[in-house]
Parts: structure tokens; C-alpha cells; sequence
């Protein structure tokens, strides 16, 4: 029986046919536009994705150049930087300073604790000598009677130590381990081995020293140096997107143009100001833990912090986390990210505006006229950044761990604030050195009398501690003036 059906004969399909070749369903021809489109839109794509990971590989690559410059040079400056530090924490009292601090150095609800458990001890040895003595042959328990002859007279008061007597008062302080208690900063005997004696000829002393510690050597230059990396790496992209971000929200200038161009300086200085006071408040714990770093020593047994990670979590562990931005540090930290970006950026406008001097008709006037408010902005902000510092290695812990040793000596006693450091600053450190240490060969003359101790210029208002480091800063601006006069000089040279 023949099929209804005519199936089509196998073979590829005739070229010459009448019919069609076969095609997919959804066969569109190659010219079409939307197939274009498409087309360029895939390759625009993927051009614009080349391009994208080649300008992140190229800036991926110039970040970590300008990280590894920026290491370097924070490394060269790094031991000048500890060393001022420590020479701004070291407690260096004047005599006056010296006799307050002995009077005042042992609370009184302390003494008295301690006069009743030396009465309890004193009684103690007594009632066992006087019940010992009974049990010795021909004693006043004996039958012998010898030894009536041998009863012990009554308990004399003669060699009794009274606790009320100046004798008791100059017995060695302890603390709450039993450990003697240096009272006098002095004092050579009782110093630490890993601690350095009064530094007080400056920046350059406080380094050799330093260098010459055995339990500190070189890279105690370098103590901190990974903490203050990050806080500027931090800093440099925080601060200048924050300062975009506010003239952007004011609609004001760009911040690429200089102040001295602009006719209303006002609100750009504010969101300046703001934008450092904001980023600087929220990168405070790095400059918290950069100064702790640098100023406790680098002896394995007596740190107490061992890196920035360890000396956060300590931190946050036994201060509580509102330590690393409040407390005594917040106010200090506020003033100092005030006054920095607000007198660096009004000297040109000062120079420009008020003493109507320009850089290019009068280099060497605009140099010196810098150099005259560059020392003013030290003489403001000198005592600012050292009562800071002195504030960030006061520990107010919650929960007592470690003890925290310093390489200099500090002051125990904590500062109730800014206003309290700088008064006790001027009261107990103002003025001329204290002359009570232990004489040293290189230190007397040739009559054996102990040498004068140095005193600079701006120790006679009774403000020297508030101005350490003063002298070495004064010689870099200096150099700098030089260097800038010299170059403009010979810049005006070459026009000619």
C-alpha cells in the first residue's frame, strides 16, 4: 500500500532549487542595525573594560610609589621626631617643683594605712619576742628563781618608731607591689636601667642618648614609624575629599585655586578648618598611638604595647573605647587641627593683604615676611602640641594591666586637663633647672662646684618646657628662608 505521504529526499540542499535554503527560526540577516548596535555596544564595552583595568593597574601602581616615597621620607625625619617628643614629655622639675612634689607625693589616706599596719607589725614582733623570752631557761615562766632577776622591764618608748615622727615620714616609698619608689628625678641610683637620665641640652641629646641606651639602639629612632605612615597615607586622601565635598554641597570655588585669588576667603577657610578639624579628630587614636609608641621603652620585659594593633586593643581593654577619641585628649586634639590649617593658609593672605608685598616683585621681602609669621605660628603652636602630648601618655585605666614604663621620665601624676598642664608646667618646670643631682666628673669645675645648668633665652618667663625643641625648629625655618632667598635670587638673575 503506497503512503499519502512524500517525505523529502535526503542530501544537502540544492543550490539551484527553487526552494530556499533552510534557516534557524530565529535567522536574522548580519546587516540588520539592531545587530550593529549591538555589535559596537559589545565592543565599546569591552574597549572602555581594557581601559579601565589598565588605568587602575596604572594607578593601583602610582599609589604604591607614592606610599614607598612617603615611607622613606617620613623614615628620614623620624628620629628627629621621636626625639623632639621625648624631650617634650620629660618631666624636668625646677626646685620649687621638686619640693611640691615630695611634699605632695603620698596621699593621705595612704599614710595612714600604712602607719596602722606598721603598728600591727611592731606590735606583732613584740608580743613574740616578750612570749619567746618565757620559754629560755631562767625565764619568767621558770621555776628557777633566777629568774624573777631576768623579768623583762616594761615596753620602753625610746627606740619605738613613732609614725607621726619625721623618721617614719623619709622611709623609701613603695608602690603596690613593694617596689622602691624613685622620688627624684635625679636621682642616678634609683633610675632604671632602660631609662634615660634629665635631658635638657636639646633634640640632638635626647638622639645620642638615646642611640647609646643599651636596651633601646638604633631603631628606637624609628618606634612609631608604620603608625605615622598610616595616619598620613589616611590623612592625605580624607581630609582633601572631605574639603571637596563641602565646597561642592556651598557651591563654592574649586580648592585647587589659591586663597590669594579668590575675593571672599571666608567660606573656603571654614570648610578648610573644617575638613582638618573633622578628618584629624577621627585619626586621632593613630596620633594617640604613635606618641605612646615613641615614648615607652623598647626593653621586651617592660613595654607595654608591642605594636599599633596591640596598643589599640590594650587601649580600648583597660581605658575603654571612648579613650581613643575623649577624655582629656579631645579638646588639645580639636585646638591643635584648628590652628594648624588656619595659620598656614592665612600667612600668604596676611603677606598679600596686609603688608601688600608680592612674591614676584619682592622675593626676598615675601621670604623674610614668611619667616617672621612662620615663627609666630611656632610660638602658637608649640605649646599646643606639647601639653597634647603630655595628655596622650596619661593612662586612666579602668582596669589595671601593665605598667607602663617610659624612656624618659614623666610626670606621675596625671594633668586634670590643658589648662591644669600648662599652669603646672609653668609652676613645677619654669624658670632655672633644679641643681640637686649627682654630681659628675664632666659636670663640675675646677673647684668641684657643680656647673650652671644652661638655660635658653625664653627660660627667663618661666616657659621654657612649653617651648622644647623651639631652637631646632627656628634653624630648619631659617635654612629654609635661605634656600627660598637664594632661589629667587637667582631665578630673578636669570630673567635678566
Amino acid at each position: 500500500m503506497a503512503s499519502g505521504f512524500n517525505f523529502p529526499s535526503g542530501g544537502a540542499p540544492n543550490a539551484n532549487s527553487t526552494n530556499g535554503p533552510l534557516r534557524p527560526f530565529f535567522g536574522a540577516t548580519l546587516d540588520s542595525p539592531l545587530q550593529s548596535y549591538y555589535q559596537n555596544t559589545v565592543q565599546l564595552e569591552h574597549e572602555l573594560a581594557a581601559q579601565r583595568d589598565v588605568s587602575a593597574q596604572a594607578a593601583t601602581k602610582e599609589l604604591l610609589n607614592y606610599g614607598l616615597i612617603k615611607y622613606i621620607t617620613l623614615g628620614i625625619a623620624a628620629p628627629f621626631e621621636a626625639g623632639h617628643t621625648l624631650f617634650q614629655v620629660q618631666y624636668l622639675p625646677n626646685d620649687t617643683g621638686l619640693k611640691k612634689k615630695e611634699d605632695d607625693h603620698v596621699d593621705t589616706a595612704e599614710q595612714e594605712r600604712r602607719d596602722e599596719e606598721f603598728r600591727r607589725a611592731q606590735e606583732e614582733a613584740e608580743d613574740e619576742e616578750f612570749f619567746s623570752s618565757g620559754s629560755r631557761p631562767g625565764g619568767y615562766y621558770s621555776s628557777d628563781p633566777r629568774g624573777a632577776d631576768h623579768f623583762p622591764a616594761p615596753r620602753s618608748n625610746v627606740n619605738k618608731l613613732d609614725p607621726s615622727s619625721s623618721v617614719f615620714k623619709d622611709s623609701k616609698e613603695v608602690d603596690q607591689s613593694g617596689y622602691l619608689v624613685r622620688t627624684d628625678v635625679y636621682d642616678e641610683d634609683m633610675r632604671p636601667s632602660f631609662q634615660l637620665g634629665p635631658q635638657e641640652e636639646g633634640t640632638w641629646q635626647v638622639l645620642k642618648e638615646l642611640v647609646k641606651l643599651p636596651t633601646e639602639g638604633w631603631f628606637s629612632l624609628w618606634k612609631g614609624q608604620f603608625t605615622n605612615w598610616t595616619y598620613e597615607i589616611l590623612h592625605l586622601f580624607a581630609q582633601p575629599t572631605l574639603e571637596a565635598t563641602l565646597n561642592d554641597t556651598f557651591n563654592l570655588y574649586d580648592d585647587t585655586i589659591p586663597l590669594v585669588h579668590l575675593d571672599r576667603v571666608g567660606p573656603n577657610i571654614a570648610t578648610i578648618v573644617a575638613s582638618h578639624v573633622v578628618v584629624g579628630v577621627l585619626l586621632s587614636p593613630l596620633e594617640l598611638v604613635r606618641t605612646r609608641l615613641v615614648v615607652q621603652t623598647r626593653d621586651p620585659k617592660q613595654r607595654k604595647y608591642t605594636g599599633m594593633l596591640n596598643c589599640i586593643s590594650t587601649i580600648i581593654s583597660e581605658e575603654g573605647f571612648t579613650a581613643l577619641w575623649g577624655g582629656v585628649n579631645l579638646a588639645p586634639t580639636i585646638l591643635y587641627h584648628t590652628l594648624t590649617p588656619l595659620i598656614s593658609n592665612l600667612i600668604p593672605l596676611v603677606i598679600d593683604r596686609v603688608f601688600n608685598i608680592s612674591a614676584d616683585d619682592s622675593p626676598v621681602l615675601y621670604s623674610l615676611a614668611e619667616l617672621g609669621l612662620d615663627t609666630l605660628d611656632l610660638l602658637i603652636r608649640l605649646p599646643v602640641e606639647t601639653v597634647r602630648k603630655r595628655l596622650q601618655i596619661q593612662i586612666q585605666a579602668k582596669i589595671p594591666g601593665k605598667r607602663y614604663e617610659t624612656v624618659v621620665e614623666t610626670r606621675k601624676r596625671p594633668y586634670a586637663g590643658m589648662i591644669d598642664c600648662v599652669k603646672k608646667i609653668i609652676q613645677e618646670e619654669g624658670g632655672a633647672p633644679s641643681r640637686r643631682r649627682t654630681r659628675k666628673r664632666n659636670d663640675e669645675d675646677e673647684e668641684g662646684e657643680p656647673k650652671e645648668p644652661k638655660k635658653p633665652w625664653y627660660g627667663y618667663w618661666r616657659v621654657r618646657r612649653l617651648y622644647t625643641g623651639l631652637g631646632i625648629h627656628l634653624t630648619t625655618n631659617f635654612a629654609l628662608f635661605a634656600v627660598s632667598a637664594v632661589t629667587k635670587l637667582q631665578d630673578d638673575s636669570d630673567d635678566w
